[in-house]
């Protein structure tokens, strides 16, 4: 079996209240009212309190070109990475000569090589190290990472899911569709690791699957450009979300011979409040039960696939869980993609 030993997260340093960035949207829009408006009313209805970005924020507004948002992405991301792993080792109380495989989730700016080339000796991980970048599930990068986790784990040491978002840097200033807006009253910056072994730890990953929504390929990516990546959001994604979400479920604990009754917590990806809202209703769910998308969302916003990781975080660290809890985890990224995980408390 392979456990979660331990789960870290890192922010990185520059950090703004919904106000202080709502004025600053004020002043990127000032010559479109419409778009304007809604991104202020979006900020007044995500339950979004803060965010942290890997730049200041005047910096962030002036962002142009690929070439530029890439040398960020290496220099800013490396640092994260490095620090988060070394957080994550440290609470797992494992060596970095331990880690026999590092998968890393990051869907903000692609660079080759991947950066975790360069923190593997920051870090002092074997240069034998089995790597796994991920970069198009979005989203459900951390979902999906600690399956992957699961599937390459080894007796023999440790192995590192590490998730690296700098979603600041897809940031568009002449770019006023509504997708360039959601994505910028949401999305901030993090990253988060997870250790896991299949030495005993607080949690027993027991089962994970994924699904691929029919006919939404189009709901949820990216619009590759000639000035870097446009991100897209269908207004259509929840309600895709809570037409498969709930028999995917069910199916899945009905393999495992389980029902939604028998799930103690649930951890959903803090894409926004509509989501969070609607798959609680959906499951008759208390709020005490799924509180950590909803924790994450507000103190963060949305960090693709580090979200779900950092609900994981306080998941683990507040242990409202008692031993022989069940919690599910569920990712939500492109495609749309579903990536359901179950655990067990220990």
């Amino acid at each position: 079996m392979t456990y979660v030993q331990a789960v870290s997260t890192h922010l990185p340093p520059y950090s703004y209240s919904t106000e202080h960035i709502t004025k600053a949207a004020g002043d990127w829009l000032s010559n479109s009212p419409s778009e304007r408006a809604l991104f202020e009313r979006l900020a007044s209805s995500t339950k979004i309190e803060n965010r942290a970005f890997g730049l200041p924020i005047e910096e962030l507004l002036a962002l142009r070109g690929q070439g530029e948002r890439s040398k960020i992405f290496i220099e800013v991301g490396t640092s994260l990475l490095t620090e988060v792993v070394k957080k994550g080792l440290s609470a797992a109380r494992a060596s970095a000569e331990d880690v026999t495989a590092l998968i890393m989730t990051s869907c903000s700016v692609p660079s080759i090589p991947s950066i975790d080339t360069r923190a593997i000796g920051q870090i002092g991980i074997p240069a034998t190290v089995l790597r796994l970048p991920v970069f198009q599930y979005g989203c459900a990068g951390g979902a999906i990472g600690i399956s992957l986790a699961q599937h390459l784990s080894s007796p023999k040491g440790v192995t590192i899911l590490a998730s690296v978002e700098l979603c600041s840097l897809v940031y568009q200033a002449e770019d006023l569709q509504a997708g360039n807006i959601v994505g910028s009253a949401i999305f901030g910056d993090g990253a988060a690791c997870v250790v896991v072994s299949e030495k005993p730890g607080p949690l027993k990953v027991v089962a994970s699957q994924s699904f691929l929504i029919p006919n939404t390929f189009d709901l949820m990516g990216y619009d590759l450009m000639d000035d870097g990546a446009h991100l897209r959001l269908d207004r259509e994604i929840p309600q895709a979300l809570l037409k498969a979400a709930p028999a995917t479920i069910d199916t899945f604990l009905r393999n495992h011979d389980l029902t939604t009754g028998d799930i103690s917590w649930w951890l959903f990806h803090p894409g926004g409040a509509k989501i969070l809202s609607s798959l609680e209703e959906s499951f008759g769910l208390s709020r005490d039960q799924a509180k950590w998308g909803w924790d994450s969302l507000r103190e963060n916003g949305n960090m693709s696939s580090a979200s779900i990781l950092f609900a994981l975080e306080a998941f683990l660290r507040e242990r409202s869980y008692r031993v022989g809890d069940k919690m599910l985890m569920l990712g939500v990224g492109p495609g749309l993609t579903l990536q359901v995980n179950l655990f067990e408390c220990c």
